[in-house]
């Protein structure tokens, strides 16, 4: 019974993550099903890829004029196929969620590979999530990484637990409405506010994110997360005001909905930003 309830329950779910300013965000993690099926169109590109490089090599060096030509044009041929092989093993997957953190399969299934902190992965936890994919192969089929993903809330195979890692379904990003002022900044607040403003990718996400959801949040929780978020903004483009929520809404009006563009990222907020809870 236990075994058919297992069965029956969604493979993807949701696990909330703290970031270190206390906001804890959602991501909904991929399970093992949608992760087997990136997997195996990801080996279908590389190893198709492999077997057309054995036949171009088989045809270019098939018509050698001597024994000696066809024996060193053998060698040469094997000696590629044997480097492609090695790079269709321990290269393709590392390089790829190294540099993109999605293989072509996992952008087909729309995955992406995220540290358990909800930040991008790095050349160190790609290859090494990847390096130990030998042991959740084994016995054979990946028995180990099954069971290890079904043993764990965020479906982390053993490669996955000694990086740190885990692999996500990214939020689809939808059309949001602008958010408007309200009510209008008075004369005094103008006065005060800076002409020209700009904010970071993640500044403006995260001021989104809580504008979006203030008015679901009590008095005092919504002082309290504006206050986290209003200081460190506030005295960077040099503006003030006693209500840190209003704070964050003039300060996110003067740089968006007037136009103004955003500044490099500063990576204080969380590179990845989910649906909040």
């Amino acid at each position: 019974m236990y075994l058919l309830l297992l069965l029956r329950a969604p493979l993807d779910t949701n696990v909330a993550v703290e970031s270190p300013e206390h906001i804890v965000f959602d991501y909904r993690v991929a399970g093992p099903a949608r992760r087997s099926f990136a997997h195996v169109i990801d080996l279908f590109l590389c190893y198709g890829a492999v077997t057309l490089l054995v036949l171009v090599i088989a045809f270019a060096f098939m018509g050698g004029r001597t024994p000696s030509m066809s024996m060193f044009a053998a060698k040469v041929g094997f000696s590629l196929v044997l480097l492609a092989l090695f790079a269709a093993q321990w290269i393709y997957f590392a390089a790829w969620e190294a540099v993109l953190g999605r293989t072509p399969g996992k952008m087909l299934l729309s995955l992406r590979v995220v540290t358990t902190e909800g930040r991008p992965i790095g050349i160190k936890a790609a290859a090494l999530r990847n390096l130990l994919r030998a042991a959740d192969l084994l016995p054979t089929a990946y028995v180990v990484g099954v069971v290890c993903m079904a043993a764990t809330t965020r479906f982390q195979r053993l490669g996955d637990l000694v990086a740190a890692t885990m692999v996500v379904v990214p939020a689809r990003a939808t059309k949001a409405t602008a958010l408007a002022l309200v009510p209008p900044a008075a004369p005094d607040e103008l006065a005060s506010l800076p002409d020209e403003i700009s904010l970071d990718e993640d500044e403006r996400s995260s001021i989104e994110l809580f504008l979006r959801r203030r008015h679901a949040l009590g008095r005092t929780r919504e002082q309290e997360l504006a206050a986290m978020i209003a200081r460190p903004i506030g005295e960077r483009v040099g503006f003030w005001h006693p209500d840190p929520a209003r704070l964050l809404a003039l300060v996110y009006d003067r740089a968006v909905n007037a136009g103004r563009t955003e500044a490099p990222s500063s990576r204080r907020w969380p590179a990845v930003v989910p649906e909040a809870r």
